[in-house]
């Protein structure tokens, strides 16, 4: 499965010169309820099928960008990602999104964050096409996600029963991009499934950050999708110095944006790397240990790991007053 799986997304990206991964963010200003969509009705079975197979090979949809210059493919070398795997289930609020296709079956395109039994935070890119969705669960308390025999015992799998996109996104690199997922089935906490925790709202994360995700670990035009949670420390950036960065290649950067490097290339996200988190863990001795979500994967340059090339990440505390808020008053009409 794995080694078709790859020919699939070589053939895709081998035809793009520059592609980005993308996730934005949400200012922190006046509050709307988004449109809450519920998933079912109407679809056409090819359809959905064809859009399975687009969204899991380019692990977006709408985002990709053609503008960056990428180095010419005879000079990219054979290099990976300086990730490494994860502990196995050392995260356990993270979630693979899986999509079943007619060839591969469920194949992962996007990841999330538990943050209560019922809601999952995401990014709204990767929700950008209800038929997709609707051929789409929530894979919870899985390491290797091809592995689901011998985890049988461990996994949770969730329909996407509800979903809220910021209503204020507009798809690739621009802000709002955020989004709930709604299961009515409710999660249930044990040692490999557990809510991680939602910043204070406006809260500016600095030092280091974990990134989780099952993501392309490869620097070059050809990918290489672990099956297996990985997981990369990553220096939080000056947002200046970033602005600056991004600027060279036309690329704005919101406020309400998280930059991280190292801007010595060779650790960054990359592709199905979406709407998965960055964390950091709190707090002081006297206080309860907790995994706080600072960061949702957002966009960055193509092939990964370049230097002078930030990862840009949603900052989670832009969006807690707007996350709470929805999780409230969408639970009661639901």
């Amino acid at each position: 499965m794995l080694l078709s799986y790859r020919c699939i997304y070589s053939v895709l990206l081998s035809t793009i010169a520059s592609i980005m991964v993308v996730l934005s963010s949400a200012s922190s200003g006046s509050i709307q309820l988004p449109t809450v969509r519920k998933c079912g009705g109407g679809r056409s079975a090819g359809a959905a099928h064809t859009m399975a197979m687009n969204l899991a090979a380019y692990g977006l949809l709408e985002n990709r960008i053609s503008t960056l210059e990428a180095p010419r493919q005879t000079h990219w070398t054979k290099k990976f990602l300086a990730k490494r795997e994860a502990t196995p289930h050392s995260a356990p609020y993270v979630v693979s999104i899986q999509m079943m296709t007619p060839d591969q079956g469920l194949v992962h395109y996007c990841a999330g964050t538990i943050i209560n039994e019922h809601w999952i935070l995401t990014a709204a890119h990767c929700l950008s096409s209800p038929q997709a969705v609707e051929n789409s669960v929530i894979v919870a308390g899985s390491h290797d996600i091809h592995d689901q025999k011998g985890e049988a015992s461990n996994i949770q799998m969730r329909h996407i029963d509800y979903y809220v996109r910021h209503e204020l996104y507009l798809g690739g690199v621009n802000p709002y991009d955020i989004a709930l997922i709604y299961t009515k089935e409710p999660l249930v906490f044990d040692t490999y499934v557990q809510p991680a925790t939602l910043p204070e709202q406006d809260a500016q994360p600095e030092g280091y950050g974990t990134l989780y995700g099952w993501g392309n670990v490869s620097m070059t035009a050809v990918p290489n999708y672990p099956h297996r949670l990985q997981e990369a420390n990553m220096p939080i950036l000056d947002m200046e110095l970033c602005e600056q960065i991004l600027a060279r290649s036309g690329l704005p950067l919101h406020e309400t944006n998280l930059c991280t490097g190292p801007l010595t290339g060779g650790v960054s996200i990359c592709t199905a790397d979406s709407g998965g988190p960055l964390i950091q863990q709190c707090c002081e001795e006297h206080f309860e240990q907790a995994n706080i979500v600072i960061g949702i994967v957002s966009w960055g340059k193509m092939p990964c790991g370049q230097k002078n090339a930030p990862s840009v990440f949603v900052r989670v505390s832009a969006f807690t007053e707007w996350i709470n808020q929805v999780i409230s008053t969408a639970t009661h009409i639901m």
